[in-house]
């Protein structure tokens, strides 16, 4: 929504870190991560030959410089994963169409 990039542009221009709660597994979803993504994100990670939270951990750091995750995990595969999505850049196409309603 628009409030929510409102609010991350005016973390920006503060300097000010932003760091989102349950920025992989998602609102709701606090027992973990679920297969109810859409297809789009489906679709996208599949392209990029990532997982889907993978694709959701890269959205989240497309914010910008000023917006953190913190993914945990105690599994060491899902560690490399999270690491892993350091090198994934999605297009600005790609992102319009992640945040597209």
């Amino acid at each position: 929504p628009a409030e929510d990039h409102a609010f991350l542009d005016a973390c920006g221009e503060q300097g000010v870190a932003f760091v989102p709660f349950f920025a992989i597994a998602g609102a709701g979803r606090e027992a973990g991560v679920v297969e109810t993504d859409g297809p789009r994100v489906r679709a996208l990670a599949a392209e990029h030959g990532v997982s889907t939270a993978q694709l959701r951990l890269a959205w989240t750091l497309s914010r910008g410089a000023h917006v953190l995750a913190i993914p945990g995990t105690g599994n060491p595969d899902h560690l490399a994963e999270n690491v892993a999505v350091g090198s994934l850049r999605l297009s600005p196409a790609e992102i319009a169409l992640l945040e597209a309603p």
